[in-house]
């Protein structure tokens, strides 16, 4: 298997959790965001939840619709789905729905973009004050603020993953 810096890698001594935390080591300093479709499941679902969490911890999620890795929100929710959490993929589904990000390319809403534009920003190109009391109570059911474990779910995919190659 192919690692995020292009070297071959053999996931097989690594458990789901040791290979998302060197995953997480790595993942800001060696490779660009545009390649990360390009990397097999296991490392894209395991990497985009990492970015996720990152981002939302760090920033929130005004920020995260905000900077580049709200771009990827699409792939962000297929994460969540893949690894079978079907509720946090849910809330920033509808989250983006409110107020996708910016730049957002693929199938995640495409048909209302200029709907977007209209319904979430005023006059005056601000975010409107009643969308944003929205996606703050939404956000507040995400697993970061309801303390549920997205870990364990992830690092089960990664293995059931790994055992499978």
């Amino acid at each position: 298997m192919r690692w995020i810096d292009g070297s071959e890698i053999d996931v097989h001594p690594y458990t789901g959790e040791a290979l998302c935390e060197k995953l997480s080591l790595e993942m800001w300093g060696s490779c660009k965001m545009e390649h990360w479709p390009r990397w097999p499941d296991v490392i894209q679902v395991a990497y985009f939840i990492i970015a996720f969490d990152t981002e939302l911890a760090m920033e929130g999620i005004f920020t995260f619709l905000e900077n580049s890795i709200g771009h990827y929100a699409p792939q962000i929710i297929r994460a969540f789905r893949a690894i079978g959490d079907d509720h946090d993929a849910d809330i920033l589904e509808e989250i983006c729905a409110l107020c996708p990000p910016d730049v957002m390319r693929g199938e995640l809403l495409e048909h209302c973009h200029q709907e977007y534009e209209i319904s979430c920003f005023d006059e005056d190109h601000k975010r409107k004050e009643e969308v944003a009391e929205k996606i703050t109570r939404l956000a507040k059911g995400l697993y970061l603020s309801t303390g549920a474990d997205i870990w364990a779910p992830l690092f089960d995919y990664v293995d059931k993953k790994i055992a499978a190659l």
